[in-house]
């Protein structure tokens, strides 16, 4: 009698050891599948309206101004005064016919020559709110000629004078944007809450986009892209687009009659040699100096100095590093000693970071010092990891990209199997630490970056999300409830005979899957629902963005696994205890979070990089410093160097 009853308790704890591992393995699949099924906006119902009300352009224009304003003091575009920027006309047939640029269709050629400066400080938007045209400009010129500072200053001063039936003017970079899978309206969508941290959907004929950058994009992509700009947008729709001449005029062969339709054509030009030495004198420390080397560029060197500084990066470039009367490394008179402008410009590319951080170093605002030699290798570091990606846009979510297989691999092992660990102290330790080896395989076979940081929340009301949830869960359960019932069976089959556990299987994994996939669909909903508001201007800041990716990652882990655990709980709780029941659930959702999220991505990244030597452990404060020190620049969510060509000089 009592060898029986220790056999039936044998039984019963083995029933308790295979309903959970394997419950567990049902419930935590079917709501992976059920969050990925979950409607994800973008259909009919969450179509833009025609018109959006003041208030949320409004907030948009809010948005704008709080990411470029602070951008354009820390590149000093207008310490103390802008830098002058002057432009030409280009007509046909580059630019389109002048009947179809003119807004009254007259064949007359218009002379839109002008001059950005302290006289003219209103000079491209006085172009851009002509009359006589229809709204569409390009912006042409050489490497380093000002085309994005240029934009940067006009975004900001369109949304100075801009009332509150204008368009919303937005700055946007084309280089972010694939036509090959996304529409143009798309892409300008998706940017506003990537870009500006909006959300709020504003249809697109009531913005006024600036696209910065067509050159940064590959050729094919090129072409396609001028096409759908031709094409999207009603030729009355005001919009700005730069891009270096070679590039615009390589594009335009490979479209042969085709240019921008509607758009007037301007080339920037040289800047004055008498320009380029009295901004020199008026923003530096040492005017004494740059007079005498300009004098000798005069007198011996056929003004070949003032030739090299005749762009805006040039001469920003000589002003920085050339500034302090006290460095006896930084006299001007040093640049006439160079033979031509080709090394003039690397001379003055080099230099940018021995200026930018000083010997003996100086502690940044957060406590951090930044040797020099340190900085340089980090620099050069991401600069390579930028040209082998082909881009000029520094995401700290993409850090994870070169990590080798093996490298994601023992991650995605280290954070299954501590995470089945604690799944295993509830139920049983070798089958948690099994599919923590399964799990962790998997989750280091694919790196785990969002493309997205954030959800964009959908406009439709909850209930209608509530009932798609329902829908799904059920499909969903009955789906891979049966499925794992059959693996559940197999096992059960193994202890009560194959046709009775088979059936058993069956009925469990149905009801565990379906619980887990309805619990889990309806709490992810909850959590998205009273997710923050619609307008999240903090989260167009790298910092920013990844304490948003944290924060949600732990929110939704949390769901997930408080879901999953009641559902484990509610299906064998009454038999064998909704605790287990919890902590297993918490446990697979922690670790399901930590291992598909960016930034659980970039935690391993960082490791990987600082154990080389490549990047320090604090990544974000020594990239927020170089912006500080003006070697990188912000733009929204990411960082990019100064110019691209640092980031060339520096690969």
């Amino acid at each position: 009698m009592l060898a029986r009853s220790f056999h039936a308790n044998d039984v019963l704890e083995g029933l308790d050891k295979v309903f959970s591992v394997v419950g567990g393995l049902s419930g935590f699949l079917g709501l992976v599948l059920t969050v990925r099924a979950l409607p994800s906006g973008g259909g009919p119902a969450d179509t833009p309206s025609r018109h959006a009300d003041s208030t949320a352009l409004d907030g948009l224009a809010s948005a704008v101004e709080q990411v470029w304003r602070p951008e354009l003091r820390r590149r000093r575009l207008a310490n103390p005064h802008p830098l002058p920027v002057a432009w030409t006309t280009v007509g046909p047939p580059i630019a389109d016919h002048w009947s179809n640029i003119r807004s009254d269709g007259d064949p007359t050629p218009l002379d839109l020559d002008g001059c950005l400066d302290l006289r003219h400080p209103d000079a491209l938007h006085q172009i851009l709110r002509d009359k006589r045209l229809r709204g569409r400009v390009v912006i042409l010129g050489e490497p380093g000629a000002g085309k994005t500072s240029l934009l940067l200053r006009e975004v900001l001063q369109l949304l100075q004078v801009r009332t509150p039936t204008d368009r919303v003017p937005v700055l946007l970079r084309l280089p972010t944007w694939n036509p090959d899978e996304q529409t143009l309206e798309q892409w300008i969508a998706s940017q506003l809450t990537t870009e500006y941290g909006y959300r709020s959907p504003i249809p697109t004929r009531q913005l006024l986009p600036l696209l910065d950058g067509l050159d940064e994009m590959p050729a094919p992509r090129r072409a396609r892209a001028v096409q759908a700009i031709s094409n999207t947008f009603d030729p009355d729709q005001p919009l700005v687009l730069t891009s270096r001449t070679t590039e615009y005029l390589d594009t335009l062969t490979t479209l042969p009659d085709t240019t921008m339709a509607a758009a007037a054509v301007l080339e920037l030009t040289a800047i004055p040699a008498d320009v380029v030495r009295a901004y020199l004198q008026q923003t530096t420390s040492r005017p004494a100096d740059w007079e005498a080397t300009f004098d000798r560029d005069t007198t011996q060197h056929n003004g070949r100095l003032a030739t090299a500084l005749n762009a805006p990066l040039w001469i920003d470039l000589a002003r920085i590093t050339h500034t302090d009367p006290d460095q006896p490394d930084n006299q001007p008179g040093k640049l006439l000693d160079l033979p031509d402008t080709e090394t003039i410009h690397t001379y003055l590319l080099d230099r940018l970071i021995p200026a930018a951080y000083p010997d003996p170093p100086e502690p940044d605002p957060t406590g951090h010092t930044w040797h020099r030699a340190d900085a340089d290798r980090y620099l050069r570091n991401l600069a390579k990891h930028m040209h082998r990606r082909n881009t000029q846009d520094l995401a700290w979510w993409e850090l994870a990209h070169p990590l080798p297989r093996h490298i994601r691999l023992g991650f995605g092992l280290a954070i299954g199997l501590a995470g089945e660990f604690a799944f295993g102290l509830a139920f049983w330790l070798v089958f948690g630490l099994a599919f923590g080896l399964i799990g962790g395989l998997a989750f280091g076979h694919a790196t785990p970056i969002q493309r997205r940081i954030r959800w964009r929340r959908s406009s439709r009301p909850l209930i209608h999300r509530i009932r798609s949830v329902l829908a799904g869960g059920l499909e969903l359960g009955l789906v891979f409830g049966l499925a794992f019932g059959l693996m559940f069976g197999l096992m059960f089959g193994l202890m009560f005979g194959l046709a009775g556990g088979l059936a058993g299987g069956v009925v469990f994994g149905f009801a565990v899957g379906l619980v887990c996939g309805l619990t889990t669909g309806l709490v992810w909903e909850f959590t998205n629902f009273f997710d923050s508001g619609d307008a999240d201007i903090a989260t167009s800041d790298p910092l920013a963005l990844l304490r948003s990716d944290r924060r949600r990652v732990l929110a939704h882990a949390l769901a997930i696994g408080l879901a999953g655990g009641l559902g484990n709980g509610l299906v064998f709780g009454l038999a064998f205890g909704l605790t287990g029941g919890l902590a297993g659930g918490l446990a697979i959702g922690l670790t399901y979070g930590l291992g598909t999220s960016s930034w659980g991505a970039f935690q391993y990244a960082r490791l990987w990089w600082c154990t080389r030597s490549d990047l320090p452990w604090p990544m974000l404060a020594f990239l927020a410093d170089a912006h500080r020190r003006g070697v990188l620049r912000q733009a929204g969510g990411v960082y990019q160097f100064r110019h691209g060509l640092l980031r060339d000089r520096l690969n």
